[in-house]
């Protein structure tokens, strides 16, 4: 029902020009260049389509001469934020990475060099889910087609085609209001191929913590595999956080009933089930943590907490990490959270761990990409701990908010790619 696309590219490559294009319309301000990742969202051909818009890459320095030292000064500056948040912007992850390369442009060594770079930085597989799209084909002279630009532009090009599995796709977006205009439904067409030969998988970031490189490098201890299981008849979720960010309400939300006791401090784990959406969903409520240190929350509350991972037996298949749309993270904030997590699950915990922000009805219509954007990079790198995953949710209407499928929908998804 959906598609996710993220669009990188180097300054001036014409990316925001092309996704309003994919968009139909003038989402994103094409007259300046993009210094923070945007989303769009449109119906195109009965699906929703979701498209981000990234600030430009930087393009490494180049001892030949090739690239302009001012250029490249702009770009790393417009290039802080990094492609990751782009990622981040479109949940559970981008069906479809469009690399933006404009053929009025020379693609240089050094452009390649960038290129890969960036797609480095989103970490491995990346080029699995990758699709050139040339612009500014307009400028190509009359009857040169784009396979013949592809042949004579050099290496550098051919390397980035081949590396992508040569697809690639060739836009002119001064044609984007032509009523013979194919070029959109034609990259459609080649996206669904791209999902087709990934079997339907969408491409996560998993580069975003040392913990995710140990449990790929095959490090990771018996005793924290053995705590998480997979069993899908039953999905079974530990509420974490601080104290009073509305662990009970969200866990009184997602089962639909007042089990829990919201309004005062939690003291002891508290287990309830239901059946929800079609599953059975079994939830296990917990003490709060202290907001800025783990040796200043009371030992007992830790083991409760423990405790509470125990009443799950044989584990939980997610950490539900509840934190308030309304509050502000800081550093010390984002690490106490991780130590809290690391320190009483483990450190492949953050492959279960998924951020659910609480009291979502204080979003009002802002969309909750707009807020992570806003909470700034502590925000972002927590998401990233957790590889994406979250969710926002309003405690306000138990059993109400359709939200509660989708979520479910989402731990069952992190089940199967654990």
């Amino acid at each position: 029902p959906e598609r996710r696309l993220l669009i990188l590219g180097s300054p001036r490559s014409g990316k925001t020009s092309t996704a309003n294009t994919i968009l139909g319309d003038e989402v994103f301000d094409s007259g300046t260049e993009t210094t923070h990742s945007n989303v769009g969202h449109t119906e195109l051909y009965g699906r929703r389509l979701t498209v981000v818009d990234t600030p430009p890459w930087a393009v490494p320095s180049d001892p030949g001469g090739e690239a302009d030292s001012n250029d490249n000064a702009e770009a790393e500056r417009l290039d802080s934020e990094g492609p990751c948040m782009g990622a981040i912007l479109c949940p559970p992850g981008p069906h479809a990475i469009l690399l933006v390369v404009s053929v009025s442009q020379p693609f240089t060594e050094t452009q390649r060099r960038a290129a890969e770079e960036q797609l480095g930085a989103l970490g491995g597989g990346t080029w699995r889910y990758s699709m050139v799209l040339f612009t500014c084909v307009d400028k190509l002279s009359k009857g040169v087609f784009i396979e013949e630009h592809i042949a004579n532009t050099g290496e550098a090009l051919q390397w980035l085609v081949e590396k992508c599995g040569s697809r690639y796709h060739a836009f002119d977006n001064t044609r984007k209001d032509t009523e013979d205009n194919t070029q959109v439904p034609e990259l459609m067409e080649k996206v669904e191929e791209l999902i087709t030969d990934n079997q339907g998988l969408l491409f996560k970031r998993k580069e975003g913590s040392a913990q995710r490189l140990l449990l790929r490098e095959g490090k990771s201890d018996a005793g924290a595999r053995s705590l998480y299981k997979k069993v899908p008849t039953e999905l079974r979720v530990l509420l974490l956080g601080w104290k009073g960010v509305g662990k009970s309400s969200v866990g009184n939300s997602i089962l639909g009933r007042r089990f829990f006791e919201s309004g005062q401090e939690t003291d002891l784990c508290l287990r309830r089930q239901a059946l929800v959406c079609g599953r059975r969903v079994t939830i296990v409520d917990t003490p709060g943590w202290d907001w800025f240190s783990v040796s200043r929350t009371p030992k007992r509350i830790r083991q409760e907490s423990q405790r509470g991972a125990a009443l799950l037996r044989p584990g939980p298949h997610t950490l539900l990490l509840v934190l308030p749309v309304v509050s502000s993270l800081t550093a010390r904030k984002r690490r106490t959270l991780l130590a809290h997590i690391e320190t009483l699950f483990g450190e492949t915990a953050c492959l279960h761990t998924m951020v659910l922000f609480s009291c979502g009805d204080w979003l009002g219509r802002t969309p909750i990409e707009e807020h992570i954007l806003r909470g700034g990079r502590e925000l972002q790198r927590l998401l990233e701990y957790c590889g994406n995953y979250y969710h926002v949710l309003d405690s306000k209407t138990p059993g109400k908010d359709r939200s509660v499928s989708a979520l479910l929908d989402k731990i069952e998804e992190m089940i199967r790619e654990n």
